[in-house]
């Protein structure tokens, strides 16, 4: 029977109404009325404030990976927030190498033409393999890196708001360079900040915890302990641990480019 009703107008959702009082109002405003009284009853139940956050006053325009590995970049392409490639997105790192290559402009991030190796990140980071999904002894993969590389500079340049993201498995700790990342994205490149996620060995019962571990200059550290375990898989069996990080983006206001 359902099947056969009309659909229900944006007017058919406010009860206690009476007949006709929104006949005469634009779709428009309904919505955003809608979207008022939602945000008020958010606020009631000391719910985040979604959309709403800001970086010094402007909306983000770029999302964007810090690694330390796969995951970050793939939540955000899973939700539609991945607009372009950039170099973190499909490595292997630790926030350390991120913060090195941060601080020397890519000067060593490749390994010598022809090598897959990276000798230089083995000896200092304990990283064996770090470019796992392209061949970056090839012609190819280096060309796709330089443009990534190009491409990153370029936003480093820009004045938009940028949201950086990291999420760092527990074998990675990322409180130790936390204030030193914030403080260097804030030499870098204006307009920035901060979503480090440490994540934490999941208990048996498929409980999950987050929490606030350190804030600076509005760059958030947040230690997640999720239900499921992703170490194996690059991702979260469990769909919820993947709504709760989106959960902290959502928190802002985003209005994305596609471009840098």
């Amino acid at each position: 029977m359902s099947a056969l009703l009309p659909p229900r107008s944006p007017r058919d959702h406010h009860p206690g109404a009476k007949p006709g009082t929104y006949d005469l109002t634009p779709g428009w405003l309904m919505a955003l009325r809608t979207k008022l009284r939602r945000l008020q009853h958010r606020r009631s139940a000391k719910m985040p404030d979604y959309e709403t956050r800001t970086i010094n006053g402007q909306a983000v325009r770029h999302v964007v990976s810090l690694g330390t590995h796969c995951m970050a970049s793939l939540i955000l392409r899973n939700a539609g927030l991945k607009r372009y490639s950039l170099p973190f997105d499909w490595i292997h790192a630790t926030p350390g190498m991120v913060r090195h290559v941060l601080e020397t402009d890519f000067s060593d991030f490749l390994p010598p033409e022809g090598q897959e190796r990276h000798a230089t990140f083995h000896d200092r980071f304990g990283l064996r393999h770090i470019f796992v999904h392209r061949d970056i002894a090839s012609a190819q993969g280096r060309a796709y890196y330089g443009r990534c590389i190009t491409r990153f500079r370029k936003l480093m340049s820009a004045r938009d708001g940028k949201l950086f993201v990291m999420i760092s498995r527990p074998a990675n700790p990322i409180a130790w360079h936390f204030p030193d990342l914030v403080d260097l994205l804030g030499r870098l490149t204006p307009n920035a900040e901060l979503l480090a996620i440490q994540l934490q060995p999941p208990r048996d019962g498929h409980s999950m915890s987050i929490e606030l571990a350190n804030e600076r200059h509005g760059s958030r550290l947040y230690d997640f302990r999720p239900a499921s375990d992703e170490s194996a898989l690059g991702y979260f069996p469990d769909v919820v641990d993947e709504l709760m990080i989106l959960r902290l983006i959502y928190q802002y206001h985003l209005d994305l480019a596609e471009t840098p």
